[in-house]
C-alpha cells in the first residue's frame, strides 16, 4: 500500500489547496485544516488557490479544487470522500457542508482529533503524518441530526460532530443548517385566535359539548385560505429555512365538527383530518417552492397513520416514543405482552413507527433522553439509546432529534456526554457506544476517568431492561439508597484525583446529580431543608438554571424542602418560554 507522507522531520512536502471559486464554507474548512494539523504537529502548511500554480503534492480541500472530477455521486448531499490519488489527497462532499465535514472526518481519522464538548477538545501531537492509500466514502444515517441539549446547540460543537441542529446558530460560513421555521406546535401560529377567535370562532376546534376546542377546525375553507396565506408569508420572510412546521397544538381537543369528524372516520384516526389539511398546503406551495417541506406530528391523538390519504412527498411527519420506557429495547419489549408492565406503549410506538414509514417517504422521531421531572436525576441507559437509534434507522426513519435538558445553563446528568453519543450515533448509528463513551470520559474527566466510567456504568446498568419513564420521581426503585450512597463516593474520589482545577470543576458538576438524589431522600424536613439550601448554593455556582423543566429555580427548591423526594408540587405552574 502507497504511503503519504504528509509530515516528516518536521517538513511538509504538501500544500492545502481549494478551487478558486471556492465558497466561504470550503475555505473555512480548509483553515480548519490548515489550523489543527498546526496544533498537532507544530507545522504550518501553506494554503492557496488553484488559481495559483501547482508548487508540490496537494490536499485538495472541495470537488472542484484543480478540477479533480471527483465521483462522488454515491455519498449525498453530505456525505464525503478522503481519497489518495497519485500523488495529491483528495477531501470533498457534493456540497460545501460536506466537505466541512470530510475535513473534521479526516482531523478525527489520521490526528485523533475530538469535539467532546463546546469547550473541551483533544487532538493528538504527531511528529509524523502518514497515512495510506484509501478511499473512504461516507454520508450519514440521517438526514436531520439534532441533539436537543443547550450546550450541544454550540456552533463549534455542532458542525465539528456533523450535526446539523435546527437550534444551532450555523452560519452558512460553516455550512449552514437543516433550519426549521419553528420545529414546535404551530397550529395557533397558523390561525392565531387574538385575530380570528372573536371574528371567526368556527376557525377553531368544536368539541362533543359544543366548546371551542383548542386546535383548529381543518376543515373549514376559511382556516385553509388563512393558513396557506401565513405559510407563503412565512416563507417569503425567512428565506433561508427548508422545514415549516404545520403541527397541532399541545393539546387534546382535535376537532369534531360534522366535516372533520367525517375525514377521521372515513380514515379510522383524527391523523385523517390533519395529513389532510397539511397535504393542502403542501400541494399549494410545491410548484413555488419545491425545496420546501412541511413538518407535522403524529402525536397523542393523532399518532395512528389514516387508512386512506397519505402523506405528500413533501410532507415530514414526526412521531415521538414519550409513552415508550428508556429503559428498553423498544422492538424487544414491544413482544413482551401486554400484560407486562410498559410493554403496551413500546408495541403500540413500534406499530406507529411500521405504519408511517410505509406510507410516509419523511418519519422523523422526536426522542427523549433526560428526565424533565428532575433534570438532575441520572438517565443513562447508553445500550438501550444506541440499539432504538439503530432501529429506527433500519425502518428508514430520515431525521432524529434526542430531547436533553433545553434550560439556559443546561444540566449536571451527564448531559455533554449524552449529546456527544447522538452526534456519533445519528450520522452511524453502527458505531460503538461503549467506545464512544469511554474516549469521551477519559477526554473531559482525565484521572477521574475510571471512576466516572464505574459511574456510568452502574447507572445504565440500574434502568437497562426496566420500567424507566422520563417522569419518573426521585424514589424509583432502581435508584437504591446504596447504589446513590456508592456513586456519591464514586464522585469524591473523583474529585480527589482530578489534575487540575478545571477538571475538577466538572466532575464537581456532574457530581450535582448525586447530591440531589441523596437530598431529597431525607426523611427529616429540617435536615432535608439544610441539605436543600447548601445543595441550592451548588447549583447556582455551576450555573444551572432549572432542575426541573421549565420551574423557576428557588420554587424548585421549596419543593424539594417542603416534601421528600420532592413529590407535593403545589402551587405548580410551567414556565412556558420560546426555546432559542
Amino acid at each position: 500500500m502507497s504511503q503519504y507522507e504528509i509530515i516528516k522531520d518536521g517538513r511538509c512536502e504538501y500544500f492545502i489547496v481549494t478551487s478558486e471559486f471556492a465558497d466561504v464554507t470550503e475555505h473555512f474548512a480548509a483553515s480548519e485544516l490548515q489550523k489543527y494539523i498546526y496544533q498537532s504537529t507544530n507545522v504550518f502548511i501553506p494554503y492557496f488557490s488553484d488559481r495559483c500554480p501547482r508548487r508540490g503534492k496537494e490536499i485538495l480541500v472541495g470537488k472542484a479544487a484543480r478540477d479533480n472530477n471527483a465521483d462522488i455521486d454515491d455519498v449525498g448531499d453530505e456525505g464525503y470522500v478522503i481519497r489518495t490519488l497519485a500523488s495529491d489527497i483528495l477531501i470533498a462532499g457534493n456540497t460545501p457542508r460536506g466537505t466541512m465535514y470530510g475535513v473534521y472526518a479526516f482531523l478525527e481519522r489520521f490526528l485523533g482529533f475530538r469535539a467532546f464538548t463546546k469547550d473541551v477538545e483533544k487532538i493528538d501531537a504527531l511528529a509524523e503524518l502518514t497515512i495510506g492509500s484509501c478511499d473512504i466514502r461516507e454520508k450519514p444515517a440521517f438526514e436531520y441530526r439534532e441533539a436537543y441539549f443547550r450546550f450541544a446547540w454550540d456552533t463549534g460543537f455542532s458542525v465539528k460532530n456533523k450535526l446539523n441542529a435546527n437550534l444551532a446558530p450555523i452560519p452558512l460560513e460553516r455550512g449552514g443548517k437543516f433550519k426549521f421555521f419553528n420545529c414546535h406546535h404551530s397550529f395557533f401560529d397558523l390561525v392565531p385566535p387574538k385575530y380570528y377567535k372573536e371574528t371567526h370562532p368556527e376557525y377553531f376546534s368544536v368539541r362533543e359539548d359544543d366548546k371551542v376546542g383548542t386546535q383548529l377546525c381543518l376543515s373549514n375553507p376559511g382556516v385553509v385560505s388563512v393558513a396557506k396565506a401565513q405559510l407563503r408569508r412565512w416563507i417569503r420572510e425567512n428565506p433561508t429555512c427548508k422545514v415549516f412546521s404545520i403541527a397541532q397544538n399541545d393539546e387534546v381537543g382535535y376537532c369534531q365538527c360534522p366535516n372533520c369528524r367525517k375525514i377521521d372516520e372515513e380514515n379510522g384516526s383524527p391523523s385523517g383530518s390533519i395529513i389532510t389539511f397539511v397535504n393542502k398546503l403542501a400541494e399549494d406551495i410545491e410548484k413555488d417552492y419545491p425545496d420546501i417541506l412541511l413538518h407535522t406530528f403524529a402525536y397523542a391523538y393523532s399518532e395512528k397513520t389514516p387508512s386512506k390519504v397519505k402523506p405528500r412527498k413533501n410532507v415530514i411527519v414526526r412521531i415521538a416514543n414519550i409513552d415508550c420506557h428508556v429503559g428498553a429495547f423498544f422492538d424487544e419489549w414491544a413482544k413482551k405482552g401486554d400484560n407486562v408492565y410498559g410493554a403496551r406503549n413500546c408495541r403500540l410506538f413500534m406499530e406507529n413507527l411500521s405504519a408511517w414509514t410505509a406510507v410516509c417517504e419523511r418519519v422523523y422521531i422526536w426522542g427523549y433522553a433526560v428526565n424533565f421531572r428532575n433534570y438532575l436525576q441520572p438517565l443513562l441507559p447508553i445500550k438501550e439509546f444506541a440499539h432504538n437509534l439503530r432501529l429506527y434507522a433500519k425502518y428508514g426513519v430520515k431525521g432524529v432529534l434526542m430531547q436533553g435538558n433545553f434550560s439556559y445553563g443546561g444540566d449536571a446528568s451527564m448531559g455533554d456526554l449524552k449529546a456527544y453519543l447522538f452526534s456519533k450515533l445519528l450520522w452511524n448509528p453502527d458505531a460503538d457506544e461503549n467506545k464512544i463513551v469511554g474516549e469521551f470520559i477519559d477526554g473531559v474527566y482525565g484521572k477521574g476517568a475510571p471512576y466516572i466510567k464505574e459511574y456510568v456504568r452502574l447507572m445504565s446498568e440500574a434502568v437497562s431492561d426496566r420500567v424507566a419513564t422520563i417522569f419518573d420521581n426521585a424514589d424509583a426503585e432502581y435508584y437504591s439508597d446504596e447504589l446513590i450512597a456508592y456513586c456519591d463516593k464514586l464522585f469524591e474520589q473523583a474529585e480527589a484525583v482530578a489534575e487540575t482545577e478545571e477538571i475538577r470543576r466538572r466532575i464537581n458538576r456532574e457530581h450535582l446529580a448525586m447530591e440531589f438524589m441523596k437530598t431529597v431522600r431525607i426523611e427529616d424536613d429540617e435536615r432535608r431543608a439544610e441539605a436543600a439550601e447548601n445543595l441550592k448554593k451548588k447549583v447556582i455556582d455551576h450555573k444551572l438554571t432549572e432542575i426541573n423543566e421549565r420551574i423557576n429555580l428557588p420554587l424548585s427548591f421549596e419543593y424539594i424542602k417542603k416534601s421528600r423526594y420532592e413529590k407535593e408540587r403545589k402551587n405548580w405552574y410551567n414556565m412556558y418560554y420560546i426555546v432559542r
